[in-house]
C-alpha cells in the first residue's frame, strides 16, 4: 500500500468521526451559554455588552468545534448562522449596546464575532494529511458530496433550535434579575424603614418624661419638619415626620410641664380660634414669640396701631434674636409679607433655637 493511500484512509477515518447533530447540538449549547453570560455581563456593565459580540463567536465556535468534530464547510455554516441568531435575540432583548457606541465598531465587533465562529468551528487537517484530503476532496467517492441535505438540515435545525434556547434564556435571565432587583429593594426598604424607626421616639406621657423640654422641642420640630437638629444647631435630614406626633409632644409640654413656647407652637400649628387662644394663653405667660404673633394678627386684620403697640411693647425684652429680626422686618416692610405664612400651619427652627439657649441657661 503506497503512502498516499495510508494517509487518505486516515483522513477517511478522521472523516467518519464528524457529527452533524453533534455540531447543532453543541451549537445551541454555547450559543445558551454565551446569552446567559452575555446577560450578566450587560447587567454588570452595560458598556461591555457589545464586547460580548467577539466573545460569543468564540464561544459557539469552541462548541461546534468540539461536539462536531469537523471538517467541512457546514460546520463553518452552522456556527456562523448559530451566532447570527444569537446576535438577533441579543439586539432584541437590548443587550448589546448599553451607550454609545460608534456603527462602525459595532459592525467591526460583530464580524469579528462572525470570523471568530466560522474559524473556529470546524478542524483542519494535519499538514502531513493535507495532500491526502486534497485527492479525497477531488475524488467522485468524497463523503462531503453527498452530506448537502443534512448539512443544510443540520444549519436550518441549529439555527431554529437557537433562537427559541437562547429566547427561553434571555426571558428567563430577565425574570430572575426582575426577581432579584425586586428582592433587594425590599431588603433596601427594610433596612430604611429599620432607619427610621430607630430614629423615631415614644410618644407616650412615660417616655416622654424622660427627655428635657430641649430635646422635646427639637424632636417636635424633627417630626414636623424632617431635620433632627441638636441642641448645638447642626441637623440630620430623612428624620420621619408626622405632625400629628409632633403636635403629641408639644401637648405634654404644655400640659406637664407647663411650657408657654410649646402652647405657642402649638396653637401656631392647630390654626383657628384654639389655636389662637393657646397663643394669647402664651402670650400671657410672658412668651415672646407669641406676643410677637398677637402683633401680627392684629397687623394683618388692619389694627396695626395694637400690632405697632405690641411691638414696641416686647422689643426691649426680648433676648432671642429671631424675634428681634422679625420685629425689626415688619417695621421696615410692614405686616403684608409675614400675613400669608402666619394664616397657615408652620414650625421654623426659630421657634425653638433661641427659646432653647435661654432655658439652658
Amino acid at each position: 500500500m503506497s503512502s498516499l493511500e495510508e494517509k487518505r484512509i486516515q483522513v477517511e477515518n478522521r472523516l467518519d468521526k464528524q457529527e452533524l447533530l453533534g455540531a447543532t447540538f453543541g451549537s445551541v449549547i454555547g450559543a445558551t451559554i454565551a446569552i446567559a453570560i452575555w446577560f450578566q455581563v450587560y447587567v454588570f456593565n452595560p458598556k461591555l455588552g457589545a464586547l460580548m459580540l467577539p466573545v460569543s463567536g468564540t464561544v459557539i465556535g469552541l462548541f461546534v468545534r468540539f461536539f462536531g468534530r469537523g471538517y467541512h464547510e457546514w460546520f463553518s455554516a452552522i456556527a456562523c448562522m448559530v451566532f447570527a441568531a444569537l446576535s438577533v435575540v441579543a439586539w432584541q432583548v437590548e443587550i448589546v449596546v448599553g451607550g454609545h457606541i460608534p456603527l462602525i465598531v459595532l459592525a467591526g465587533l460583530f464580524f469579528a464575532g462572525l470570523w471568530s465562529a466560522n474559524y473556529l468551528a470546524k478542524l483542519k487537517m494535519p499538514i502531513v494529511l493535507e495532500e491526502a484530503f486534497e485527492h479525497l476532496q477531488a475524488a467522485e467517492t468524497y463523503p462531503g458530496k453527498r452530506t448537502s441535505l443534512k448539512g443544510g438540515v443540520a444549519v436550518v435545525c441549529a439555527t431554529i433550535f437557537t433562537a427559541g434556547a437562547t429566547y427561553g434564556t434571555a426571558f428567563m435571565m430577565m425574570v430572575l434579575n426582575y426577581q432579584l432587583q425586586a428582592d433587594n429593594a425590599a431588603v433596601s426598604q427594610q433596612v430604611e424603614q429599620q432607619k427610621v424607626r430607630n430614629k423615631e421616639i415614644a410618644v407616650t406621657a412615660e417616655a416622654l418624661s424622660q427627655y428635657t423640654t430641649n430635646e422635646a422641642l427639637l424632636y417636635a420640630h424633627a417630626y414636623f419638619s424632617g431635620y433632627k437638629f441638636n441642641q448645638l444647631g447642626s441637623y440630620t435630614r430623612g428624620f420621619p415626620r408626622s405632625i400629628h406626633k409632633s403636635q403629641m409632644i408639644l401637648e405634654f409640654l404644655m400640659k406637664e410641664r407647663q411650657d408657654p413656647r410649646a402652647q405657642f407652637i402649638l396653637g401656631v400649628l392647630i390654626q383657628g380660634n384654639r389655636g389662637e387662644r393657646l397663643i394669647n394663653l402664651a402670650a400671657a405667660q410672658g412668651d415672646h414669640y407669641a406676643a410677637l404673633y398677637q402683633a401680627f394678627y392684629a397687623g394683618c386684620n388692619q389694627d396695626t396701631e395694637t400690632g405697632d403697640g405690641i411691638l414696641d411693647t416686647i422689643y426691649p425684652l426680648v433676648e432671642e434674636s429671631a424675634i428681634k429680626s422679625e420685629i425689626e422686618s415688619v417695621r421696615s416692610y410692614g405686616y403684608e409679607p409675614v400675613c400669608s405664612e402666619i394664616s397657615e400651619a408652620h414650625f421654623p427652627h426659630s421657634f425653638v433655637r433661641g427659646y432653647i439657649e435661654l432655658i439652658r441657661e
